[in-house]
């Protein structure tokens, strides 16, 4: 949700298509391939793109924008958590500690991708005891699994850390400014009829 808030609030004109794919099958797979994190990102990302088009074509022209992200911790791939257990178990792994975001954002036209970027983030971790983590996943609810690592750094996630590097934007699962420069790239003008003047879905 919060990658469609980043876009229409910047303007654009989206339409949210289901992508599914089995990423924790396909990081298994990459990972036992030797595959860096940053391309597993970059792989999952086009196959979303791939799963949005093989369910429902694109119109002729149109854009197509499918993103993915990462949390690596010395070298190791760590995906949503599938439940609370699981969030807790991550947080504590990752406290005190800096990992890793790997942002992948692919765009395909007519089933081409005619553009990707990479973006990382180095996010450093203060030390959390057992009962802070137990009271943050307590307050997070449902939206703990919602992303690796279980943080929300766009609300109280922001009180996990003591350093944060890199674009905000990208930590939010979104290299928006690289997206909107692309997007200038081919043809975007901000109309005040239509801010954004594109559709991407």
């Amino acid at each position: 949700m919060t990658r469609r808030r980043l876009l229409e609030n910047a303007g654009f004109e989206i339409a949210v298509r289901a992508a599914p794919v089995d990423e924790q099958a396909i990081r298994g797979s990459c990972a036992a391939e030797g595959i860096a994190p940053g391309d597993v990102a970059v792989i999952l990302a086009e196959l979303k793109a791939q799963a949005a088009l093989s369910r429902d074509a694109a119109a002729p022209g149109q854009f197509l924008l499918a993103a993915d992200q990462i949390l690596e911790i010395d070298g190791e791939m760590l995906g949503k958590p599938a439940d609370q257990a699981a969030a807790a178990q991550q947080l504590m792994r990752l406290q005190g500690q800096t990992h890793r975001l790997h942002t992948a954002a692919v765009v395909m036209r007519d089933g081409v991708r005619i553009w990707h970027h990479l973006g990382v983030n180095e996010m450093v971790m203060r030390q959390l005891s057992g009962t802070e983590i137990e009271t943050y996943l307590d307050h997070l609810g449902e939206a703990a699994l919602w992303s690796p690592g279980s943080y929300q750094i766009e609300s109280i996630g922001l009180h996990l850390f003591t350093r944060i590097g890199g674009c905000h934007y990208t930590i939010l699962g979104l290299p928006l400014l690289e997206i909107t420069a692309f997007l200038r790239e081919h043809g975007l003008r901000l109309t005040a009829a239509n801010p954004a003047g594109d559709a991407i879905s």
